[in-house]
C-alpha cells in the first residue's frame, strides 16, 4: 500500500491529477472500477481521519499539572500517572493516553482529558454515540449496527452496545425534557418568542398502543379474545402554529411533540408545559382537537380552560358509521343511506338532527343495540359545542386531528410495531423520547449543535 501514502501526499501538495493516476491504477489493477476507487477513497479518508483523531487525543503533560480539582468533591486530586483507554470513534478504534488523577478525599480516580473531549464512562466517542443512538431510535438494533458498519467500512458497534446507547441517550432526553417542563411551570424558563403573524396555537392529543411483553400487561384488561391487554398506551400531543385565516395551513417547521407512557394527568401537565413554552399565553387563539375521549376532555378545565375545543370530524364520522353497522337491522333505510344522511348533518354542525334520527329508531328495550344507541347519542349531544364545524371552517381552523395521527405512526408505530416485536416500557420509552425530540427538531438539547444542524426555533 505504498502507493496510498504517495497518493495522499500528492493530494496534499495539490497534485490532484497525479494522485488520481495512482488511485486509478490501483483500482484498475484490482478490477474494481469506480466501486474500487470509492472503497480506496473511503480507506484513505478513514486513515487520515483516524490520524487526526489520535493527534487530538494525545496527552499534554502540562494541561492539568500535578494537581487538579476533583469533579466529585472539588478538593485537590493528585496526578498519579498515565493510563491508556481504547475509544471507538466514527473512524474506528483509537487508543488514547491521558493523565490519571486520584482524589484522596473521595478516593475517586478520573482523567480530566475525558471530560474535555466529551467522552463518558462508555467507550464511544461523542460522534459515534450520537450516530448509534439516532440509528437505534430509527430501526431495529441488529439492522442499525449492520448499516453503520456498511457505511463506515468496518464494524463500529454491536447490536447490544447500540441498544444500551439508545436507551441511555433516550433516558437523558427524558430527563432534559422533564426538567424543561418543570422550569416552565415554575416560571424559570422564558417561553419562545411567538413569530410575527402567528395567530393560533394548536394542541392535538391522542393515544396509541405499543405491543408489550406479557409481564408489562399483567392484570390489565384488553379487547383481545382472552380479555387481556397486549399493548400499553403511548400518549402523544402535536403542538403547532397557524398564521393567518386563509384556510387550515400549518406554519412550516412549527410542530413539536410530547410523547410518553405517563398517566393522563402527568401527560396533560407535560403537554400544557410545552404549549406554554411555545407561546400559549401570547397567541390570540388556542385550539385543542381530539377524538372526544374522556381522558382528553379532563385536560380542558385544568390545563386549557380558554381554548376552543373541537372533536375531530373524522372520528365523529367513525362513530356514525359504526353505529349504523350495529343498528342496521332496525334502520328505516339502508345502512349506507342512513349514515350518509348523518354525515351531512354532522358537516352542518346539526347535532340535534343526529340525536333526533337516533331517537326515531325503534329498538328493543334493554337490547345491546338500544344501549349502543344511547351511548352514541350521549357522545354527540355532550360534544355539541365541539362540533360547530361550519363556524370553525369559517374561521379557517383545522377540524381534523391528522397532525397527531401522523405522529402516532412516525413516532411510535413505525419503530415499535414491526413483525414479532414486543417491548418493555423501560425499553421503548427512551426510544420514543428520542424520536419525539428528533421530529420536534430539538436534538440540540442533548447533543451539541454542529454546522449542519439547526434548532427548530432558529
Amino acid at each position: 500500500m505504498v502507493w496510498l501514502g504517495v497518493a495522499v501526499r500528492e493530494l496534499i501538495a495539490g497534485e490532484v491529477a497525479r494522485a488520481w493516476e495512482l488511485i486509478s491504477a490501483a483500482a484498475g489493477a484490482g478490477g474494481g472500477g469506480l466501486g474500487g476507487i470509492e472503497e480506496l477513497a473511503r480507506e484513505v479518508g478513514t486513515g487520515v481521519g483516524r490520524a487526526l483523531v489520535e493527534a487530538a487525543c494525545r496527552i499534554d503533560d502540562g494541561e492539568d499539572g500535578a494537581r487538579t480539582p476533583c469533579p466529585g468533591c472539588g478538593r485537590a486530586a493528585r496526578r498519579v500517572g498515565v493510563r491508556d483507554r481504547l475509544t471507538r470513534t466514527l473512524v474506528g478504534e483509537v487508543t488514547r493516553s491521558r493523565a490519571w488523577y486520584h482524589c484522596p478525599a473521595c478516593r475517586a480516580g478520573f482523567a480530566p482529558a475525558d471530560a474535555r473531549l466529551g467522552v463518558g464512562s462508555d467507550s464511544l466517542s461523542p460522534g459515534l454515540l450520537q450516530v448509534a443512538a439516532r440509528m437505534g431510535a430509527e430501526i431495529p438494533y441488529q439492522r442499525a449496527a449492520a448499516l453503520i458498519a456498511q457505511v463506515a467500512g468496518q464494524p463500529l458497534v454491536s447490536a447490544s452496545t447500540l441498544a444500551r446507547t439508545t436507551r441511555a441517550e433516550g433516558a437523558k432526553a427524558r430527563r432534559v425534557l422533564g426538567a424543561e417542563a418543570a422550569a416552565v411551570r415554575a416560571g424559570r424558563l422564558t417561553p419562545e418568542v411567538v413569530p410575527p403573524g402567528v395567530d393560533t396555537l394548536y394542541v392535538v392529543p391522542d393515544g396509541t398502543g405499543a405491543p408489550m411483553l406479557p409481564s408489562e400487561t399483567l392484570d390489565r384488561a384488553g379487547k383481545s379474545e382472552d380479555g387481556r391487554a397486549h399493548t400499553r398506551e403511548v400518549k402523544i400531543a402535536a403542538i403547532f402554529t397557524q398564521s393567518g385565516r386563509d384556510g387550515p395551513v400549518q406554519d412550516p417547521g412549527s410542530t413539536t411533540y410530547v410523547a410518553t407512557f405517563d398517566p393522563a394527568p402527568d401527560f396533560a401537565a407535560a403537554a400544557q408545559a410545552e404549549a406554554r413554552r411555545r407561546g400559549l399565553g401570547e397567541v390570540r387563539q388556542v385550539v385543542v382537537i381530539s377524538d372526544g375521549a374522556k381522558w382528553i376532555h379532563k385536560m380542558e378545565a385544568e390545563h386549557f380552560p380558554a381554548a376552543t375545543w373541537i372533536v375531530d370530524i373524522y372520528h365523529a364520522r367513525e362513530h356514525l358509521t359504526e353505529l349504523a353497522t350495529t343498528l342496521e337491522a332496525y334502520l328505516p333505510t339502508g345502512r349506507t343511506t342512513w349514515w350518509q344522511a348523518r354525515y351531512d348533518e354532522l358537516d352542518n354542525g346539526d347535532v340535534d338532527a343526529i340525536a333526533a334520527a337516533i331517537d326515531a329508531i325503534d329498538l328493543p328495550d334493554g337490547s345491546v343495540e338500544a344501549k349502543t344507541a344511547r351511548r352514541e347519542r350521549a357522545f354527540f349531544v355532550s360534544n355539541r359545542d365541539r362540533m360547530r364545524y361550519p363556524a370553525f371552517r369559517a374561521m379557517g381552523m383545522f377540524i381534523g386531528s391528522g397532525a397527531v395521527e401522523s405522529a402516532c405512526n412516525t413516532i411510535v408505530k413505525q419503530r415499535s410495531k414491526r413483525a414479532g416485536m414486543h417491548w418493555t416500557v423501560n425499553g421503548l420509552d427512551p426510544v420514543i423520547a428520542l424520536r419525539a425530540l428528533d421530529r420536534s427538531g430539538r436534538t440540540h438539547l442533548i447533543w451539541p449543535t454542529t454546522h449542519n444542524q439547526t434548532p427548530r426555533a432558529a
